[in-house]
């Protein structure tokens, strides 16, 4: 099974492989909901990352924060618990495995938290400590190239809304944002590619997988291509002008996944 457990607090997790092996995935913790409200207020308040996002809110507040972990610990709860329920399971056969047939796709992405592991426990190379950097999510796609409120935008996203869990079909859509700190080291190009390997495949069935950045953001424009993306087109003035970001109107560019790693 791809998603590994930590066998001290039974956490689901993520790992990224090589040159990133000290960055895990996780979902949120509850009981870390003030830490991880403070590490995104102090990341999405930072003009090299709020720059580029539509959302969230900016400024962004601790409640904002604290009001996001809530809504994702309630989201992912029924899908963490089948995951727990697996790995019980899995170490009961002793084998650590399931065959395919088995393991059910699930609607949604739990593994949303980048963290950098600043210890582990020696004898299981468990992480025992980490940091909050970054954020990941997929989500059904929202048809960005279309206007919308039109009759097109609306039928995209209800068709699209309409098909069943598991569905390859779905368009899904990929967003990211990344500390500051850590940029420019190659961090979430790999990320993007554990997600889609090592969940939204053999979890969700992904087939088809879009996303966007703003013109001039070429860190994400390097993210996209490294994970074999192609452009789809790119839409002027996309977004309305952010007077309390410091901006006016911004162009979107859309990306296709090729769907090969």
């Amino acid at each position: 099974m791809v998603v590994h457990f930590n066998p001290l607090t039974k956490e689901p997790y993520l790992q990224l492989p090589a040159p990133c092996t000290n960055i895990i995935i996780t979902p949120h913790r509850e009981y870390q909901i003030e830490e991880a409200s403070a590490a995104m207020t102090e990341i999405l308040n930072d003009s090299r990352v709020y720059s580029w996002l539509q959302g969230p809110p900016y400024p962004f507040l601790p409640e904002h924060g604290i009001d996001w972990v809530k809504t994702k610990v309630a989201e992912n709860e029924g899908v963490l618990s089948t995951l727990q329920r697996e790995f019980e399971t899995q170490s009961q056969q002793g084998d650590g495995s399931n065959s395919p047939e088995e393991l059910e796709f699930f609607d949604k992405c739990p593994f949303i938290c980048i963290r950098k592991v600043t210890e582990r426990d020696p004898a299981t190379r468990a992480p025992l400590q980490d940091v909050l950097i970054g954020d990941i999510s997929l989500m059904r796609y929202a048809f960005y190239e279309l206007q919308p409120n039109s009759s097109e935008f609306v039928l995209a996203q209800d068709q699209n809304n309409d098909l069943p869990v598991g569905h390859k079909d779905i368009v899904w859509g990929i967003g990211y944002y990344l500390s500051p700190t850590q940029h420019s080291r190659g961090i979430m190009s790999v990320a993007v590619r554990t997600v889609i390997q090592d969940w939204a495949i053999p979890r969700m069935n992904l087939h088809l997988l879009r996303g966007s950045f703003f013109v001039g953001n070429i860190g994400s424009m390097k993210v996209f291509e490294k994970n074999n993306f192609e452009e789809v087109g790119t839409f002027k003035d996309w977004a309305p002008a952010s007077p309390n970001k410091g901006r006016g109107k911004m162009s979107i560019v859309v990306m296709k996944w090729k769907g090969v790693l």
